[in-house]
């Protein structure tokens, strides 16, 4: 985070076996709160490449499928984090 309101996007297959990885819960584990979810929309985002994340072909894409941003703030920086605890 560049800033203390700034946030952290990630963005991360959401289709089984991906969804196991509860996104959400392992950023709450890092001091952090789901502000937002969207739905990854490619086109929004010109110029972006994704890669494989190691071995032999980490350096080769793959299909983008069905994604959602997450977007987190730290759990004390924003008022929208603890309201949406109290909720």
């Amino acid at each position: 985070m560049l800033t203390i309101n700034g946030e952290i996007h990630v963005t991360h297959k959401t289709a089984r076996p991906f969804s196991k990885w509860d996104v959400e819960k392992l950023g709450e584990e890092a001091g952090l709160c789901l502000v937002e979810e969207v739905k990854f929309t490619l086109f929004d985002y010109p110029g972006y490449h994704n890669k494989k994340g190691s071995g032999r072909n980490s350096n080769k894409t793959f299909p983008v499928g069905q994604c959602s941003t997450f977007k987190f703030a730290l759990l004390t920086s924003r008022s929208i984090c603890l309201d949406r605890l109290m909720i």
